[in-house]
């Protein structure tokens, strides 16, 4: 064996280790590479879910905000049945407060349709 063919064998050990090298290399990017597509469709998936979430939010504040003006009015509208029905009963006079029939029990039926 010459020097010539101890260069020779060198050579080739080097070819097939930049080969090994080169495909482990290229595997790598391949693999690398479905990774970022497989991320990329997640990514894709939680964008959707974040804008319908965003939109769901959006109209749950908007009901939130109705229910809240709602609300204010039906207590308004209380304060002013409030409001009317003390000034009537201030408005009757001590005289028919303080008659018998002021005090006495209405009949049932007049309860029950003022229940109504």
């Amino acid at each position: 064996m010459g020097i010539g063919d101890s260069l020779t064998k060198l050579f080739w050990l080097c070819v097939v280790c930049v080969l090994v090298v080169v495909f482990g290399l290229c595997g790598w990017i391949y693999y690398q590479s479905s990774k970022i597509d497989s991320l990329n469709a997640e990514i894709a998936t939680h964008k959707q879910t974040v804008t319908a979430q965003s939109g769901t939010i959006k109209q749950l504040k908007a009901d939130a905000e109705y229910n809240k003006q709602l609300t204010l009015e039906l207590s308004k509208a209380e304060s002013e049945a409030r409001s009317k029905t003390d000034g009537v009963i201030k408005a009757i006079p001590k005289q028919v407060k303080a008659s018998n029939a002021f005090n006495a029990d209405a009949p049932s039926n007049v309860i029950d349709f003022l229940r109504q």
